[in-house]
């Protein structure tokens, strides 16, 4: 008798988390995982021991403290463009990854399509697998991060209830335009599929690449829920908070959903979280800047290594291809850069559903501190240099 459930046979560690930890068993440098090591504010950290001081420590609501969602609806109509209402619009969730998994459960069945765009971020191919849910894909080309809407418009059937749009995008770099937008929301309403967009590094586009969120356009807040969250912006990976927004009708269900799995956010994070909205402008500024600077560094080394790199539009990753370099797939080369580099990439087959269509493809991230990529790029330069990896 098996001792686990059917979900769970094919259940393995994700590549990303799997990077991370064969990096931190070596004391290498994790240019893997997207955990962003750089400083929180100090004015956030404040908030959070206030919080925990003043005894703000029970179960919250399970959509989340009335105050910020109350913040988080001003941002949406500031930033985002999106009104909603603080009250039956918003749910404050166990992470962004949280706000997924509920909006999943909650909009779709065992059995049903949903559409992503291919890279696409492993963790929304995994879960929705978890669920049951049957997954198609239509690519992003590379070379110019274009799409071809006729095959997205073939590719819905009689089974699909969704599509998921991640912009910026994890793992390309790939920032959606208004106009692209627009195409996959008329598609959306002419078969009438849901829409999830992740939106997490919304703050972290570079200058031509504006970001839009898809709830602002048209009519379409009617069948979206919108994902974003702190983690990314705050550099607070591991507190883990998040939120969704959308109609009313959809985001009483993924309450309830997250009552059921989480019960609750964490209760004196959120109470953190409000110092956040009284950041100044420049501080955002700054931020995208600083991306902007390692962005433009890292693409230059790896090119001059002998990677050809796809520069990315937003987000804090890079996908880099490494056909000229003497590795045998993306599998040996993420190995071997750990092993003799002590460098942690993704190898790409874990953005793809065919594993074989990542083969030649590394996924670098550079949310870190500059010394860690200067010296990251260093070892891997060096490493060419001596032919312990070189050309053909």
């Amino acid at each position: 008798m098996t001792r686990t459930s059917k979900v769970t046979k094919n259940l393995k560690q994700s590549g990303i988390r799997s990077a991370s930890v064969k990096c931190a068993a070596i004391k290498g440098i994790n240019l893997g995982q997207g955990i962003c090591d750089l400083p929180i504010a100090n004015s956030i950290k404040a908030a959070a021991s206030l919080a925990i001081e003043t005894n703000n420590n029970i179960y919250s609501p399970c959509e989340g403290i009335l105050p910020l969602r109350e913040a988080i609806a001003q941002k949406l109509q500031q930033f985002n463009k999106i009104t909603a209402s603080p009250i039956t619009d918003i749910v404050v969730t166990h992470g962004s990854t949280g706000a997924f998994v509920c909006t999943v459960s909650a909009l779709f069945n065992p059995g049903d399509e949903v559409i992503l765009f291919e890279p696409f971020y492993s963790y929304h191919r995994n879960i929705l697998e978890l669920k049951n849910i049957t997954i198609k894909t239509v690519p992003i080309d590379l070379d110019d991060f274009s799409i071809d809407f006729d095959l997205l418009l073939s590719t819905v059937t009689s089974k699909t209830r969704g599509i998921v749009i991640c912009t910026p995008c994890n793992p390309s770099g790939k920032v959606f335009t208004r106009d692209e937008l627009l195409k996959i929301g008329n598609i959306a309403m002419k078969h009438g599929l849901f829409v999830i967009t992740d939106e997490i590094y919304e703050y972290i586009t570079y200058p031509g690449h504006p970001h839009v969120s898809f709830a602002s356009l048209e009519n379409f807040k009617d069948f979206t829920v919108t994902i974003s969250g702190f983690s990314k912006t705050y550099n607070m990976t591991g507190w883990r908070l998040g939120y969704a927004a959308g109609p009313s009708d959809l985001m009483s269900k993924i309450a309830l959903v997250q009552d059921l799995l989480y019960v609750c956010p964490v209760t004196p994070l959120q109470y953190a979280m409000l110092a956040a909205f009284e950041l100044s402008e420049e501080y955002y500024t700054s931020m995208s800047l600083s991306y902007l600077l390692k962005r433009n560094r890292i693409v230059t080394v790896l090119n001059e290594i002998g990677f050809n790199v796809t520069v990315p539009q937003g987000a804090y990753y890079l996908l880099a291809d490494f056909s000229k370099l003497k590795f045998t797939n993306d599998e040996d080369a993420a190995t071997t850069l750990l092993d003799q580099a002590k460098v942690a990439t993704v190898p790409g087959r874990y953005f793809y559903l065919n594993p074989h269509d990542g083969k030649s493809v590394l996924r670098f991230c550079y949310a870190l501190d500059e010394s860690k990529i200067e010296q990251a790029l260093a070892v891997m330069r060096m490493c060419v240099a001596t032919e312990t990896i070189g050309h053909y």
